[in-house]
């Protein structure tokens, strides 16, 4: 059927049927003009023969028809197809040009996909390296916790002890309970004619973690010196020659297993001591104290008036080594006080001379302060020697200082 569509093709098929047909007819003819004898016998084939070939003759005749009709009508659809010519390659060039702008446009899409993954990827891992510190520090945590939960135990077991051992020692009738007011109360009040008034004594130092100077130390002439803030002394009301000391009665060793110890007085029976103490105005020397009698315990009724101040620095004291206690071991303590688990003990002390040789050395001593303050703190020290009785012990009618810590 593709080569009837073609018209040359079709003409060159009729052109061919036509020569065809026009052989046959002169074959025809020759065979009419045969000899009358071979005519008569092949009368009847010949008569067949011609029958058939024009029966061929009118086939092929309507077969050409046809063939004229189909190429008729192919033509006629070939002259409405329109012929793309410049056109038809600009279509091609908008076809390309449009699939080359869309696989520009996946490239680029699958280039950001993939810049995508790659940020992920790198936010996975840093996320990743944050976990897994968070874990490592979470575990450390746990491991300390633990650490610290074995502490507590321990404190609270040797704490169990130590209460043990408190009550069988309050049974036994060691040591008494008593209270400021009663001590102060109950003593004589020394006159010592040489110690001046505390607002008269000039401060030879600021610094609170200076204290004695090791270079005054040699002009000590008594058994040693003792250094006090102000949270761990109590004073009478009459002045300072009479006092208190405020420490507690045993001290956690957290380098040593947890262990609770008697901790020992910071002055003896029969032992004289230069006292420096931490005001408010700065280092002072007080005078040479001596101790008198046994120590006391206070009384649980009195552990609240003492104030959180006086508390708190005295369960710092309580603690040996307290950069390796957390603050929660540190409150327990503090409350162990409050609730009366703990309890502070007292030492009294009187005043028994105002060494002026020491005192001096303290300001000579000093490399921060003018000469002009050092000659003159000397120089007024040295006029103060005055005598007073006891009746005149009264020029110090102020409160006594809050207490606090024990620094030697």
């Amino acid at each position: 059927m593709d080569a009837v569509m073609d018209p040359e093709l079709a003409a060159e098929m009729v052109k061919l049927l036509g020569q065809e047909l026009r052989v046959v007819r002169s074959q025809l003819r020759e065979q009419r003009s045969g000899t009358p004898a071979s005519d008569a016998i092949s009368t009847g084939i010949y008569l067949q023969r011609e029958e058939a070939l024009r029966a061929e003759v009118v086939a092929l005749k309507a077969e050409n028809s046809s063939l004229h009709a189909d190429v008729s009508r192919l033509q006629d659809e070939m002259t409405s197809v329109p012929i793309k010519t410049e056109d038809h390659h600009s279509d091609l060039v908008a076809q390309y040009k449009a699939s080359m702008d869309a696989i520009q446009r996946e490239l680029a899409d699958a280039i950001k996909e993939k810049n995508m993954a790659n940020l992920d990827k790198e936010k996975a891992n840093e996320q990743l390296e944050e976990l897994t510190s968070i874990r490592e520090k979470y575990r450390n945590l746990k491991a300390s916790k633990r650490e610290c939960q074995e502490v507590i135990d321990e404190l609270r077991s040797q704490l169990e002890l130590f209460v043990e051992e408190r009550e069988q020692s309050m049974s036994e009738g060691k040591p008494l309970e008593s209270d400021p007011p009663s001590f102060f109360r109950n003593t004589d009040y020394p006159g010592i004619d040489c110690q001046p008034n505390r607002s008269d004594i000039p401060a030879y130092s600021n610094n609170v973690s200076m204290g004695i100077p090791k270079t005054a130390r040699s002009h000590c002439c008594c058994d040693g010196t003792l250094r006090f803030e102000k949270d761990a002394l109590i004073f009478s009301r009459e002045g300072i020659a009479l006092g208190l000391i405020l420490r507690p009665m045993y001290q956690y060793n957290p380098k040593s297993n947890g262990t609770w110890d008697r901790l020992p007085a910071d002055i003896e029976h029969g032992q004289k001591k230069d006292m420096c103490y931490y005001d408010d105005h700065g280092w002072k020397y007080l005078g040479t104290y001596e101790r008198i009698g046994d120590p006391l315990l206070l009384s649980l009724a009195n552990n609240k008036k003492l104030g959180s101040q006086r508390v708190e620095a005295i369960a710092k004291q309580t603690v040996l080594f307290p950069d390796l206690v957390s603050p929660s071991q540190m409150r327990m303590v503090e409350n162990m006080y409050w609730e009366g688990l703990l309890q502070i003990e007292m030492i009294g002390i009187r005043c028994v001379t105002y060494d002026q040789e020491f005192a001096k050395s303290l300001f000579e001593n000093r490399k921060d302060l003018p000469r002009s303050v050092v000659k003159d703190a000397t120089s007024t020290s040295k006029k103060r020697k005055r005598v007073e009785t006891g009746a005149n012990h009264g020029r110090s009618k102020k409160k006594p200082s809050e207490s606090g810590r024990r620094e030697s």
